[in-house]
């Protein structure tokens, strides 16, 4: 596990999620690289970067590893997202092998080493206690041929159910409490900002001598290997007069921008609203199952068992059919692109109190908005829904469980986003006027009301 977490970081850019989510996208809004799409690239990288050495390992016969066996590990990294559309021949692994792509990047449902290994160290160092025991889990795993689709899965004992909606809340309670956290969200920020300015300052040497900046940098994995954290350093330390045909005001505005970040003169929180919440297909789908339920006559409609009236049930009826006829048309909900990012802070600007601004002048560029989304890592969907279990009774037997089978207590819903409104200036009068704005523009959009604390934890 320790050596997979090692490896995983080494294929993150400069402050992790930050590279690929907050600053490619600004300076190359079209693409939509992330950081897994040079895991492969940066493993056959090192492959090729020590050959002298592997060729004499792949002559072991006993330790070597063959060409199935380097298929084999890139599509470990990479993981199986459809393993219906998969070439067996050419990832080193033969079809009732499925189960080992489970382990370190679990496209299925989300369990894996991955989370194991950070649910322990991040909470450890945070402070909070982490409910999930991975040591249990791995206790009780078994490998079982599914019926449905044929495939051996990594399976779980019924009753760890629990468990395994406990690692998920954990998973949410460390983005809410900390990789999402209002505070390290702007400073994240403010660092892809700084990068944006300094992208074309930052010369990293890549294969064969030449040249990449810090964006171009995820083309050429020998200068990607050489981007660290240390780029905040070097944009703090970089001289404009040795830098050639550099703009100067560029260098200067990026070095400002950290120096804040150091002195914790940060931008300044404003407050938050949350999207009207509309029901998931998920859940609708969810609502059409119960209405399902209630509306079958073929057993006693007895009050304690079963509370519906003939009526209700025939009601229910009437509601499941007019469901079933609009999940074909229900949209999803998707992520605000950049450019709506900047057309909510025109209008934010534009959203001027009635009583005014008490002679604050507030532009767009004065504000900045976050979305941040929260859910159990797989969208809106529950993920146990796609964990199969076994049973004491009949050990070699896969199923599912459903949600209302282990508890009508669970979440209903499982993805939110919440819109974070910043201010750049800091003094008192233009946060308390900008704060202003905010109201108004909620109230313009019907949103819910601002909240200004702490995001709530559940």
């Amino acid at each position: 596990m320790g050596d997979y977490s090692s490896s995983k970081q080494q294929r993150h850019g400069p402050f992790s999620h930050l590279y690929d989510q907050m600053f490619i996208p600004k300076v190359q809004p079209e693409n939509e690289w992330k950081h897994e799409d040079n895991s492969v690239k940066m493993f056959h990288h090192l492959v090729e970067s020590n050959n002298k050495k592997l060729e004499l390992e792949m002559k072991n016969k006993e330790n070597g590893l063959t060409d199935d066996d380097l298929n084999f590990i890139k599509k470990l990294i990479e993981g199986l997202k459809d393993p219906t559309e998969v070439q067996w021949s050419k990832i080193g692994r033969t079809e009732d092998k499925f189960f080992l792509f489970e382990i370190v990047a679990n496209k299925t449902n989300g369990i894996d080493v991955d989370k194991f290994d950070y649910f322990a160290r991040d909470c450890y160092h945070l402070g909070m206690k982490n409910n999930f025991d991975h040591l249990r889990f791995i206790q009780f795993a078994r490998v079982i041929k599914v019926k449905k689709d044929g495939l051996n899965h990594i399976c779980s004992r019924d009753k760890e159910v629990g468990n395994l909606y406990d690692m998920f809340y954990t998973r949410n309670c460390l983005h809410r409490r900390a990789y999402q956290h209002k505070v390290n969200k702007i400073i994240e920020y403010m660092i892809a900002e700084a990068f944006v300015k300094a992208d074309e300052h930052i010369k990293i040497k890549g294969s064969r001598g030449k040249e990449f900046t810090l964006s171009t940098a995820i083309d050429d994995m020998e200068a990607y290997t050489k981007l660290t954290d240390h780029v905040f350093e070097q944009i703090l330390e970089l001289d404009e007069a040795k830098v050639p045909n550099s703009s100067s005001a560029d260098l200067a505005e990026a070095r400002k921008i950290l120096e804040r970040i150091i002195s914790r003169d940060h931008y300044r929180f404003l407050g938050e609203t949350k999207p009207r919440q509309v029901p998931t297909r998920e859940k609708i789908n969810g609502w059409k199952e119960e209405l399902d339920q209630a509306r079958q006559d073929d057993h006693d409609l007895e009050p304690i068992l079963n509370p519906f009236t003939r009526e209700t049930a025939e009601a229910c009826r009437i509601l499941s059919e007019a469901i079933s006829g609009t999940l074909d048309s229900f949209r999803q909900p998707e992520k605000p692109t950049e450019e709506r990012k900047r057309h909510w802070e025109r209008e934010l600007a534009a959203a001027v109190p009635d009583e005014g601004d008490g002679g604050v002048t507030l532009t767009a560029e004065d504000f900045v908005v976050l979305v941040t989304t929260f859910d159990y890592g797989m969208k809106d969907k529950d993920p146990i829904n796609n964990v199969y279990f076994y049973n004491k009774r009949n050990p070699d037997k896969a199923f599912n469980i459903t949600r209302d089978q282990v508890s009508k207590l669970l979440p209903a819903c499982f993805s939110e986003q919440l819109i974070g409104v910043y201010s750049k200036k800091t003094d008192d009068q233009s946060v308390e006027a900008a704060r202003n704005h905010f109201v108004k523009w909620c109230e313009d959009k019907g949103l819910p009301k601002a909240q200004y604390g702490e995001i709530a934890t559940p």
